[in-house]
């Protein structure tokens, strides 16, 4: 009896996780009726308001304090796998954020905790009956929601403003009206118009007696020819597209009872511009296939393993990837394919495409919140088993998980650094594959530093592909010294590749053209007091774009209109200084009249699906010339490109970061890769202040190797990665003095835990001001092997301490445990 008591009161509890920088999760009482399990979203209150939350794990613990129940389940099953919980808690832990901000990446919108507040009506039934001392603003709030069952919360915001707070918090302190989130879009698969035949038995005989008229209207035509070619059901965008069928056509049929409409689900991604012939795979050369059956193996094992292909550019990756997909689809299993950059994706789906088709789902941030949902559902359906996109991609529903490729692996793009979560793919992508038993395939021609240390450290096996495909050659590459050409330059160009760039345009060959900065001019500056025109909200100076005459800033988008005098002296002798894209776009323009010219950089690529226009035009030959920011240096494969300059090589050198070397040489080696993949061979210009540098040298030699030896030795005595992890603790606040004052706090702090990891700071960030926030950093050198244990501990310490100062004034902590972001 007592047993059977036990059973009956048994109680149950979730915890909950909220889209919020607060790390912790919230436990609820579920109600013994409700249906719930880890992975479904739920109605909770929080804060006085009735809020969206995950739930992340179900119990019957009892907690040690009093818990609120769960109001409503969201879902009727979990929305989020218990994989991806998984790979989720473990990221909310290893860079130090909350889970909810964790899952809420993960999702799409729709079904993630994007959400608009209402407000709903409670009680009281009588307006009538309300108390003398209501306020007028909460009576106006009452009668609206009398009239309506909810309002939205922004809505009646802007009608009440100032009054609206306090009238809001009365009423929820007399439990009046509640606030409630809703999710911003209930979507469900994107539709189309269709059309079948009326399912009629006489619908035979009266198609007959059609038939057998001498002369027919045009909507009995119409019948006989989608009967005599068996079209429907059909879409109604692919009816219109024949000569006998219309809209009228259409409607007529309709209305006289022959055909009917209805709804059809649609793939976000047909394919049908791309081309399928599976028959094209290409048979792997004596390079490639030790490198295949290496990884053959840990497929065929279903182990988790991870192998990095270091192979020079052109040597033929993409064809190893695509026969381990073909081993791994053989096997029952999905396969997942990020890119670091939306530029690529078009160009990798194009050639995955020919061989595997209508299995594969795209998912980047460039798609549209319908897009992204459908290809999501898509893929949680098994509709599809391969996922090709950036970043994002990495949470993709895919089940059965047996193949992850990196492609580009060295790619800054791979780190997330604004909003949180802050994380690296590149790291998130092995613990995908480890908790699945999956492999782990990253390739690139430059690997990180990090990636390369790992090979050694027995994380990671190297394998390497050093010969170009089809028995291409490495381009030559000429570094032209600008302090020896400055009576020698035509406009930006040294004599030699100005000449080069005239001779390859009458060969009829094309020419891509890198200077890794936007705009028109770097900044625009007075000759007579020296005053730079900078941004008011952020510590930078404004870029100056001209086919809008205006200068903006790159980091909070501010713009305005072109000065006519100095801000400063109020003197007419203004103007711009340095270079941009734009710049360089008008210089070619003036040198190579007869050219046709293409520019990639962020201003030319903001809009829906312009990398491909972009690349595709390039592709099919309607340019000569195609200018870029880095972008152009990333993976491209164009066979008539014979011609690479690099109008500064110097611009990434310069930069404020341990990192400046690396990037440089990953980026000149990239760009330098886009030449001569063809039959043609390839030239390479490099132009630079600083000739002598180990990193223009070896880049000029194709040599990754001794530059990375040698970049290893700068950093080792300096405690640098690969040999260790730079943490970076950044302080954001709108008064100048409390943010320094946070910062300095919490550096001492750190101090006080002695832990022994070397602290540097606190100091001004590089950009002092930025969105009207100033910014303070610390920065902390960790083991590189360092536990996420020993991680969680220290921060939790140095927050414990922190959080006892008492000094007014707030400002945002921000972590970034991913030393490359840096």
């Amino acid at each position: 009896m007592s047993k059977t008591k036990s059973n009956i009161e048994k109680k149950f509890f979730a915890n909950v996780a909220f889209p919020t920088a607060v790390r912790e999760t919230f436990t609820y009482e579920v109600e013994t009726d409700m249906k719930i399990s880890p992975g479904m979203r739920v109605w909770v209150p929080l804060r006085g308001s009735m809020s969206i939350g995950m739930v992340v794990h179900v119990h019957s613990q009892i907690p040690e304090f009093k818990t609120k129940k769960v109001r409503e389940v969201l879902d009727d099953a979990p929305v989020i796998t218990d994989e991806l919980l998984k790979l989720t808690e473990w990221m909310h832990r290893f860079y130090y954020c909350s889970f909810g901000e964790v899952i809420q990446t993960a999702l799409p919108v729709g079904l993630n905790f994007s959400s608009t507040s209402y407000l709903k009506w409670i009680s009281p039934d009588d307006l009538e009956a309300l108390p003398e001392n209501t306020p007028e603003s909460a009576k106006i709030i009452l009668e609206d929601l009398h009239n309506q069952p909810q309002l939205k919360l922004e809505e009646c915001q802007k009608k009440l403003k100032l009054d609206f707070k306090p009238a809001l918090a009365w009423l929820k302190k007399k439990k009046w009206v509640e606030v409630w989130e809703q999710p911003e879009m209930n979507v469900s698969a994107a539709t189309e118009l269709c059309w079948k035949w009326v399912n009629n038995d006489t619908l035979p005989e009266r198609i007959d007696q059609i038939r057998s008229k001498k002369s027919t209207y045009k909507w009995e035509a119409a019948i006989i020819f989608l009967k005599h070619n068996d079209i429907l059901p059909a879409s109604n965008k692919d009816l219109l597209g024949y000569n006998e069928l219309s809209p009228y056509v259409l409607k007529k049929l309709e209305d006289e009872g022959f055909i009917e409409k209805f709804e059809q689900e649609v793939s976000v991604f047909s394919g049908h511009q791309y081309e399928y012939n599976p028959d094209s795979i290409s048979e792997l050369n004596s390079f490639q296939k030790p490198v295949y059956n290496a990884i053959l193996k840990s497929i065929l094992a279903k182990e988790y393993r991870h192998y990095l292909i270091y192979g020079i550019t052109g040597s033929g990756k993409t064809e190893v990837y695509i026969h381990a997909m073909q081993k791994t689809l053989e096997m029952g299993k999905s396969a997942l394919i990020l890119v670091p950059e939306i530029a690529l994706t078009p160009q990798t789906v194009r050639r995955f495409y020919r061989i595997f088709g209508s299995r594969i789902a795209i998912l980047h941030s460039r798609l549209s919140s319908r897009e992204r949902f459908d290809a999501w559902n898509a893929i949680r359906k098994g509709e599809k088993d391969i996922v090709i996109g950036a970043r994002s991609a990495l949470f993709a529903p895919v089940a059965n998980l047996g193949l992850i490729i990196l492609d580009e692996e060295h790619d800054t793009s791979y780190y997330q650094s604004d909003p949180a979560p802050r994380y690296n793919a590149r790291e998130v992508a092995s613990m995908r594959a480890y908790i699945n038993n999956a492999v782990l395939v990253s390739g690139s021609a430059t690997p990180s530093l990090v990636s390369l240390m790992n090979t050694s450290r027995g994380k990671s096996t190297l394998l390497k592909l050093k010969s170009r495909h089809y028995g291409a050659n490495l381009p030559s590459i000429e570094v032209l010294d600008l302090k020896q050409y400055k009576k020698a330059m035509r406009g930006p160009f040294a004599a030699p590749l100005e000449i080069e760039i005239r001779k390859t345009i009458q060969e009829g060959n094309q020419v891509i053209l890198l200077y890794n900065r936007r705009g028109f001019a770097s900044y625009m500056q007075c000759d007579d007091c020296g005053h730079v025109v900078e941004c008011p909200s952020c510590s930078v100076s404004l870029t100056y774009h001209r086919p809008l005459h205006h200068l903006r800033c790159h980091y909070c988008g501010y713009t305005e209109r072109i000065p006519n005098e100095c801000p400063s002296c109020s003197s007419h002798e203004i103007g711009t200084q340095g270079s941009g894209t734009q710049q360089l776009e008008n210089q070619v323009n003036e040198l190579f009249p007869e050219a046709r010219i293409l520019r990639m950089d962020q201003d030319t690529t903001s809009g829906k699906n312009a990398h491909d226009r972009i690349l595709s035009a390039f592709g099919r030959g309607d340019a000569d010339i195609l200018i870029g920011t880095q972008l152009v240096a990333k993976g491209l494969d164009f066979p008539n490109v014979t011609l690479v300059g690099v109008v500064n090589a110097d611009t990434e050198l310069a930069f404020p970061s341990y990192r400046s070397n690396e990037r440089t040489f990953q980026l000149l080696s990239q760009v330098a890769g886009r030449s001569g993949r063809g039959s043609k061979p390839g030239k390479v210009f490099i132009q630079t202040m600083m000739q002598d540098h180990y990193t223009i040298q070896a880049a000029q030699r194709h040599d990754y190797e001794s530059f990375a030896k040698e970049e290893l030795q700068h950093r080792r005595p300096l405690f640098y990665p690969p040999f260790s992890r730079i943490m970076q603790i950044l302080f954001k606040g709108k008064k100048a003095d409390l943010t320094e004052k946070a910062a300095m706090r919490f550096g001492e702090c750190l101090n006080r835990l002695n832990h022994g990891f070397p602290v540097l700071g606190p100091s001004p960030d590089v950009i002092l001001r930025m969105h009207n926030h100033f910014r303070w950093v610390i920065m902390i050198k960790l083991p590189y092997n360092v536990k996420t244990s020993v991680i969680e501990h220290y921060l939790d310490s140095a927050f414990y301490l922190y959080d006892k100062y008492p000094f007014k004034g707030s400002s945002t902590v921000r972590i970034n445990v991913s030393h490359e972001m840096l």
